[in-house]
């Protein structure tokens, strides 16, 4: 599973290029060289930043899901360390907006130090496990704009990205091609073009990058030989011939009025999926919220099932624009936008939010290289029969922070 979202700056001057290595890797800092972690952080920053992740996680799966047709994959965790480093730039009723859309309620400085503080401690707690975890934040400036010290701290301090400088005026192409490059090695090649021939004009100023790869196999895979093709029921009441999995084991799984969910662990115990079956899919996916998936993810305990499920690959690539604006942060896309926190070049707004999501789930994990896993127990409990549309969610175990959001409607549509 990979995802990649950025966003880039326009300026309303233009400016004359100037002398940049081509590489994009001569580096500009504030007064932080590298990632920091006060020692007197407050861990309830990272609880409360959890708890804004996963309000925003849903509303922009809600907002990109209504636009999207078939099958779709959101990565909200790597949009909101997007959305974050464009907020530590923004001042005034910018800055209000995007606060609003990402749930921070509290100081900047707070939002910054609890995101901060909780993808250091889930970097760690995935050190060394059979699941490979990575993320990367990087960002591209033209030599020409000039970045406020306090704004390239929150980004090295905060969010480990120096900053690169990149001559979009002299070479957009270049830099076009250098940045995809970086993205395609940060995503293990599963997204090899972000940025198509043209996506970075020479008017570009800052472009913003985020990167995140997941392998992760089952902590109990699925046996091959038992994979077979069986009906899947589509929205419209069609049914398609689709490869289905198998197997009976001890998962947590739950039930309420309106759904049925499964959790399935992946090797290692840090991140987990939870695929939710509704009764009524549109009126559910309709009336999701944060409070729905916890109330989901509340019900779910520990018993023997017997389950199906299908194979699924999915990618969904989207501008973010429209969706960002309608949760309600029109401004950081208008004219009108205060970025003076970022920079004193004027006229800073933001022209695209490109956002590229793949993932593909089968018998030995989502995307994984190979399947570990313990002993299978047999299981004589009720059977879980994933024939039907559904949702989805990665997420880290522990804390309950959603990573990737999606829907699968129909897993014969190839990506």
């Amino acid at each position: 599973m990979s995802v990649v979202v950025t966003i880039t700056l326009l300026s309303a001057c233009s400016k004359s290029p100037g002398s940049v290595n081509q590489s994009g890797v001569n580096l500009r800092f504030g007064t932080l060289t590298e990632r920091t972690l006060k020692s007197g952080a407050d861990g309830r920053n990272a609880t409360a930043a959890v708890t804004g992740m996963n309000q925003f996680s849903v509303d922009l799966f809600n907002a990109v899901a209504m636009d999207t047709a078939g099958n779709v994959v959101v990565g909200s965790y790597s949009v909101v360390f997007v959305v974050s480093m464009l907020y530590a730039g923004a001042r005034g009723g910018t800055a209000d907006e995007i606060a609003d859309v990402l749930h921070s309620t509290g100081r900047p400085e707070a939002w910054h130090e609890g995101i901060n503080a909780y993808d250091l401690t889930l970097l760690t707690r995935t050190a060394g496990s059979p699941t490979t975890w990575t993320a990367a934040n990087k960002v591209w400036a033209s030599p020409d704009v000039s970045l406020r010290d306090e704004f390239l701290d929150v980004l090295t301090g905060s969010y480990g990205s120096p900053l690169a400088t990149a001559d979009f005026a002299g070479d957009s192409d270049g830099q076009r091609r250098m940045i995809n490059e970086w993205v395609a090695n940060n995503t293990k090649q599963r997204i090899p073009e972000l940025f198509v021939e043209g996506a970075l004009p020479p008017s570009t100023q800052l472009a913003l990058v985020n990167a995140v790869a997941l392998d992760a196999p089952w902590e109990f895979p699925f046996d091959p030989a038992r994979t077979g093709p069986a009906p899947f029921r589509r929205l419209d009441g069609t049914e398609v011939a689709v490869p289905m999995m198998h197997y009976d084991e001890y998962l947590p799984s739950g039930r309420g009025e309106d759904f049925t969910a499964v959790e399935l662990p992946y090797a290692g115990g840090t991140f987990s999926m939870v695929i939710i079956v509704p009764t009524d899919f549109e009126r559910f996916q309709r009336d999701l919220s944060a409070q729905k998936i916890d109330q989901v993810t509340d019900s779910i305990q520990e018993q023997g099932i017997h389950l199906t499920m299908p194979k699924w690959s999915s990618r969904t690539k989207s501008e973010l624009n429209k969706p960002l604006s309608k949760l309600g942060m029109p401004t950081a896309f208008a004219g009108s936008a205060d970025f003076s926190g970022m920079s004193e070049t004027s006229g800073l707004s933001v022209s695209a939010v490109r956002h590229e999501a793949f993932i593909e789930v089968d018998e030995a994990g989502t995307r994984a290289a190979a399947a570990t896993g313990g002993e299978m127990l047999l299981s004589h409990g009720p059977t879980i029969s994933i024939n039907q549309p559904f949702l989805y969610l990665v997420r880290d175990r522990g804390a309950g922070t959603i990573l990737f959001m999606g829907r699968v409607t129909d897993p014969s549509i190839a990506p």
